[in-house]
């Protein structure tokens, strides 16, 4: 980029990616409109095939959406209301993507039957939520009743009374319980006694988790490893071999353990469908970090650990010097990735232009225009920017693509690399770049 250029977006604008999700529902016949905030698309999914309410069996007619991203949908009214976000962008019908919200409703009833399972096997009373899709028990001590749901975060307590005192919520964000580490009712309980200090100071109006540890001196992240008689991914892979294939509908969760700085961390992933994951990083203070990620873009479980507490890089990576994935954040969508030889094209409309200076805006992947305005010296603006119709435009053409990088060379008039090439964050691409393919 030229000299002087120093308001280029470093992430993706919520138009664009409400323009990119617009699209891709409208070929599904999903008109959508923006909400009352004025920036959420809001839109409303009509079933043509069965999908049963689980609790009461009668058929669900219709269901109200909001767009999370580029590429979810999250259900506003329940029973839908309590699944995950559910991916769209790879549906080519409308059927298809009933039959996925389908298949998450019945991965949900699948992992509440589990849940309500290893909860009746302590001998509890469990009972369902029909709204809130979770499976519900309280367990009593001489001085308080526990209120535990599970859903999709695990087993977890929502709800104290003290005994003659007044109740309190416990924070979703505060750390599931390992149900499967007690024998016995009587072990939950004593278990759940110990946590009244900690889930009183979770529920204290203005908690906050604990602050990350600084890397500096924090020593290394450790892998706690599994206790004697868990059942591991290797060992699943060893019995069956790789090629076997996971239940589609089948609730998968992955957990692991580590300490760093003296602190106990827990890494849970849970997939939501297919290959995507919801990931969360837990410490005694409650979430540390979350994020929904797809397995063909997961760089390793201790690799994100170490992004979210700040450990060195060397210190967590099985493989020295492999990548660290963003600590949440948007990453790139999977179809704004660029590829090696591929032309790019920042299309902009010239509001002025001075014998000194250039007031530009740039435009949206339909050419109108968006955000801020920028001023370049004419010199600087002239020297990267050519003509294209009525309008500018900046070109060039990808070398190569580094991870969250990418090498590339500005095109002039003729279409014929500038210089040597450069770098650029991917996101900054897709941020003011479109493949010139899909700029007309």
């Amino acid at each position: 980029m030229a000299e002087g250029e120093h308001t280029v977006i470093t992430k993706i604008p919520r138009e664009r990616l409400n323009q990119i999700a617009g699209r891709r529902l409208a070929s599904l016949a999903l008109p959508v409109r923006l909400a009352a905030d004025r920036e959420t698309l809001e839109g409303e999914l009509l079933f043509s095939m069965r999908v049963a309410h689980p609790a009461t069996g009668q058929p669900l007619l219709r269901a109200r959406f909001a767009v999370e991203g580029h590429d979810r949908l999250r259900f506003l009214e329940p029973p839908l209301s309590a699944l995950p976000p559910v991916p769209f962008y790879d549906c080519e019908r409308s059927s298809a993507l009933e039959q996925r919200v389908g298949e998450a409703l019945a991965a949900r009833v699948a992992l509440l039957t589990a849940q309500a399972a290893r909860l009746r096997a302590l001998r509890l009373d469990v009972t369902a939520d029909p709204e809130r899709l979770a499976a519900r028990a309280v367990v009593k001590t001489p001085t308080h009743a526990f209120e535990l749901l599970g859903g999709e975060e695990g087993i977890r307590v929502a709800r104290v009374a003290p005994v003659g005192g007044r109740p309190f919520e416990i924070p979703p964000g505060f750390p599931p319980l390992r149900i499967e580490d007690h024998g016995s009712a009587s072990d939950l309980e004593f278990h759940l006694a110990r946590m009244v200090p900690e889930l009183e100071e979770a529920a204290r109006p203005g908690a906050t988790p604990a602050a990350r540890p600084a890397a500096a001196g924090a020593g290394p992240l450790e892998a706690t490893p599994p206790p004697r008689n868990a059942l591991t991914v290797g060992q699943v892979a060893r019995a069956f071999g790789e090629a076997c294939v996971l239940s589609p509908g089948a609730p998968v969760e992955v957990v692991q353990e580590y300490q760093f700085g003296g602190t106990h961390y827990r890494f849970a992933a849970v997939r939501e469908v297919g290959t995507l994951f919801k990931g969360r990083l837990i410490g005694p203070a409650g979430e540390v970090w979350s994020d929904k990620f797809d397995l063909a873009h997961f760089p390793g479980t201790a690799q994100v650990v170490a992004a979210a507490l700040g450990a060195a890089p060397e210190e967590a990576s099985p493989v020295p010097g492999a990548p660290l994935a963003p600590a949440g954040g948007d990453p790139v969508p999977q179809h704004l990735l660029p590829h090696a030889g591929e032309v790019w094209a920042m299309k902009v409309v010239v509001e002025s232009r001075g014998p000194d200076e250039v007031r530009y805006v740039g435009t949206d992947i339909d050419g109108r225009p968006y955000g801020a305005a920028r001023v370049l010296k004419r010199a600087d603006f002239e020297a990267v920017f050519t003509r294209a119709g009525t309008g500018w435009q900046l070109l060039l053409i990808v070398d190569q693509v580094q991870g969250d990088q990418v090498l590339y060379r500005q095109l002039d008039a003729q279409r014929q690399p500038l210089g040597a090439p450069r770098r650029m964050a991917t996101a900054v691409l897709a941020a003011n770049f479109v493949p010139e393919a899909a700029a007309y």
